[in-house]
């Protein structure tokens, strides 16, 4: 009996250090995965804002660029354009040999018309100087924007790429540890279904354990009673028994069913006595049916023959007489009949 109880416990934890740290291992990678996993997706939505930031900017860029190609253009433009009408006026004075302008300072009719011709005249040949060099500075002022515009624009260009190629790694990481998480879950899952079922044997092989312990006691006490049974050898009751017929010793203690007490209430049920003088139970397969020393009906290993509308046949039940197996039906619910000789 303690061998068998023994082995239950046994059972019931296997291998519990090992297991149980195999277990908490698989899991505690799982959980650092998960916070790896949660650490990518906040990095892939930090490159997304980011691409998002830098695809406004270059839009914005190339807006810029756009204007500035514009402005080049009219810059361009108009400074071809002041440049032919100087070529123009040039060619005209050179052709008629400058009679224009000198024309113009010659036919003052006094000195100060003269001197305000000429300084006419170097008026508008400083205003060509000036305007020709403003739209040359203009040009080269817009050419230089579009330069720096351009670089600003490869910059973008270049930095979209590397937040592109730098999402796309982060990606095939995270899809890499979600897959690395389910075969952890998986495992740990298998894990916990074997530990479960192991529990379940091993809980099944300890009541399998105190079942054969109760009725290792119950035939203990079986085997007591009838080498104590002092009506078959003739001997009157001792004090705590008492004599109700038919030459069997039956016990006298508080809590214990006897023919003068009939009705006894134990262990959540209500026990009674039906009697094989009354009800012989021809019909009953009881093997080793004998009746014992205290007038109660019992099987080959000395369990009480009882009846039971609350329990299947074959179920051990306690009683205030001991262990019994119901071997027949029929009573009221919530009663043990002890089957008897009295």
């Amino acid at each position: 009996m303690m061998t068998a109880c023994t082995c239950a416990v046994c059972l019931l934890c296997p291998t519990p250090g090992v297991r149980a740290d195999e277990l908490d291992n698989l899991e505690s990678e799982s959980s650092g995965l998960q916070s790896n996993l949660e650490q990518i997706n906040k990095e892939l939505l930090s490159i997304g804002t980011q691409i998002a930031e830098n695809e406004n900017e270059l839009d914005s860029i190339n807006n810029d660029i756009t204007k500035t190609q514009e402005q080049l253009a009219i810059a361009k433009n108009n400074e071809d354009d002041y440049y032919a009408e100087m070529k123009i006026r040039i060619q005209y004075m050179y052709e008629n040999d400058g009679e224009s302008m000198l024309g113009l300072i010659f036919s003052a009719d006094s000195f100060p018309d003269f001197i305000n011709k000429v300084q006419f005249v170097q008026t508008v040949s400083e205003y060509d100087r000036n305007m020709f060099k403003e739209l040359q500075e203009l040009r080269n002022a817009i050419e230089k924007e579009e330069k720096h515009l351009k670089k600003q624009q490869d910059a973008c260009v270049d930095l979209e790429e590397e937040l592109k190629s730098k999402r796309k790694k982060l990606k095939e990481k995270a899809e890499e540890t979600s897959t690395d998480i389910e075969t952890l879950e998986a495992k740990i899952q298998d894990m916990k279904a074997q530990q479960a079922a192991e529990a379940a044997r091993a809980a099944e092989e300890a009541r399998k354990a105190e079942e054969a312990r109760k009725a290792e006691e119950a035939k203990e006490a079986a085997n007591n009673n009838g080498n104590s049974d002092a009506s078959k050898n003739g001997s009157t009751p001792t004090d705590n028994t008492e004599s109700s017929g038919g030459g069997y010793t039956y016990p006298s203690d508080g809590g214990v069913l006897t023919p003068s007490k009939g009705v006894n209430n134990y262990g959540g049920h209500r026990e009674t006595y039906y009697s094989q003088k009354v009800l012989p139970g021809h019909g009953l397969v009881i093997p080793g049916r004998h009746v014992a020393a205290d007038g109660t009906i019992r099987d080959a290993n000395g369990f009480l023959c009882l009846a039971s509308s609350d329990y299947p046949k074959g179920t051990q039940v306690m009683t205030s007489l001991g262990m019994g197996i119901v071997y027949d039906t029929g009573c009221a619910s919530g009663t043990i009949d002890i089957y008897t000789d009295w």
